[in-house]
């Protein structure tokens, strides 16, 4: 596999911030390199996340996810912890925002029954979290990126809609971000905590299934979750899917693997099935 020349950049940045916090790295491992750059920091049990072209890491959302991450933990939900090994970020090293988490061994695809309880699990964990979250998505400064267009102005409408008050949840809360483990799975990425009804997760949850199909885990993940207003789900999913397709459009000059999906994404948004 060839890599780029920020990949590089990213991983140089992981091992120099550990290494200057007493963390040993002899042989860094990148996991993913896609939104970020996710480095295994090799023999230590530390993933670096590292900010790699757009969309960018913001130190104060980086904050509110360590924070997020770390109430849940500290509740005994199943979640992806912060590092205790070094302070966990959000730090900045040329021109990189980092982020250390523990690692996470033996990984394998979520059992997704496992996946919607544990989910449930972090829902009541973070119904008492106090801390300052934003209401859904903010969504302005990302589609203010977007070209005028009849496409960028549906995605402002549907982003606009309020949902009802709800307490701090996930935001992202599709199985791409549940991991398997021997122990069962566990949840991370809470870079976009929100505040907003548990609908809103779970219809981070469907959307795949809904708009891409083909895996039906999510639906058992749903069953498994429990009880729902089902149609506040089908409510709030045109809204994430919104965000979802925002996001998109704006990564596409560095993702063009993304094309398909996105056409895709936006195709179910203007059919007026909402």
């Amino acid at each position: 596999m060839s890599v780029s020349d920020g990949t590089r950049s990213a991983v140089a940045a992981a091992v120099s911030v550990a290494r200057a916090h007493g963390v040993r790295c002899d042989e860094p491992v990148v996991l993913r390199d896609a939104w970020h750059v996710l480095v295994h920091l090799s023999p230590a049990p530390v993933v670096a996340r590292v900010s790699s072209g757009a969309p960018t890491m913001d130190p104060e959302d980086v904050v509110r996810e360590l924070d997020v991450a770390r109430h849940a933990a500290d509740a005994g939900a199943p979640v992806v912890s912060p590092s205790d090994l070094l302070d966990p970020g959000p730090h900045t090293h040329d021109g990189h925002t980092l982020a250390f988490w523990t690692y996470v061994g033996e990984r394998r695809e979520p059992d997704p029954a496992a996946a919607g309880e544990g989910l449930r699990a972090i829902h009541a964990a973070l119904a008492d979290y106090s801390g300052a979250l934003p209401v859904q998505h903010e969504m302005e400064s990302l589609l203010d990126e977007l070209p005028p267009s009849a496409d960028a102005e549906l995605l402002r409408e549907l982003t606009s809609r309020s949902l009802p008050a709800g307490q701090a949840i996930h935001g992202d809360a599709h199985l791409h971000n549940c991991i398997g483990t021997a122990d069962g799975p566990l949840w991370h990425d809470f870079e976009t905590s929100c505040r907003g009804p548990v609908e809103y997760d779970l219809a981070a949850l469907m959307q795949e299934q809904r708009i891409h199909g083909g895996d039906h885990r999510s639906a058992v993940a749903l069953a498994a979750y429990g009880e729902y207003d089902a149609e506040l789900l089908e409510a709030a999913l045109p809204v994430y899917s919104a965000w979802i397709a925002a996001s998109w459009l704006v990564a596409l000059p560095r993702r063009p693997d993304l094309v398909q999906r996105t056409e895709r994404q936006l195709a179910f948004l203007r059919t007026g099935r909402r």
